[in-house]
């Protein structure tokens, strides 16, 4: 599994992602993203989840690219096979895929959605819902089943807000501060906005 890295990802969706791929048994490649580095993605203005989301797929295409020439360098390609069909068979040995489920798509906010269909990244989840999908979890014994959603760092600030490396690290110490305090659970939904005029 790949996971990309940005600064909106908070720490603790971080380690549950290392978590669950140590529960479930399988290698977890960490890929830092570049989104923070965008004017668009920084001004905030309402193309920020598109700007990200298309960072995301660039560096996980450029991951599975690098996949893809060393498993077929690594084959035993048969000398009948022609360079077509060895080309044919690189660019079809990884494929990426996000966990959208039928309920995000009724969020006109996410349009993160086009970013993932301009990459051709494919949602085998987009026919069940939230709740479905955590049924399955739980059926599987993930350990993070029935955890609150926890969206990006960056939709914290309202628009207009800079999404800078600042701004969104103070969110993500006020939410660990308030769930410390509060003595909040993972299954509990809390969310700190930052505001304009840094409220």
């Amino acid at each position: 599994a790949v996971l990309g890295v940005p600064h909106s990802l908070p720490q603790r969706q971080l380690d549950l992602a290392r978590e669950v791929a140590s529960f479930i048994g399988v290698e977890l490649l960490e890929v830092k993203t570049t989104e923070g580095a965008d004017e668009t993605y920084i001004s905030n203005q309402g193309q920020a989840c598109f700007v990200c989301k298309s960072h995301l797929y660039s560096a996980l295409e450029a991951v599975s690219r690098k996949a893809s020439e060393i498993s077929i360098s690594s084959s035993s390609l048969s000398s009948s096979h022609n360079n077509t069909d060895t080309s044919t068979r690189l660019k079809r040995a990884v494929i990426l895929y996000n966990g959208t489920n039928a309920d995000d798509t009724t969020d006109p906010t996410r349009l993160g959605l086009v970013a993932a269909s301009n990459y051709s990244v494919q949602s085998p989840l987009l026919n069940i819902s939230k709740d479905q999908v955590r049924l399955a979890s739980k059926h599987l014994n993930l350990p993070n089943y029935n955890y609150a959603a926890s969206p990006c760092l960056r939709s914290r600030l309202a628009l207009g807000v800079s999404a800078t490396a600042d701004h969104l690290n103070a969110v993500n110490l006020a939410e660990e501060r308030v769930r410390s305090v509060l003595n909040l659970n993972e299954s509990m939904n809390m969310r700190v906005r930052m505001l304009a005029g840094k409220r």
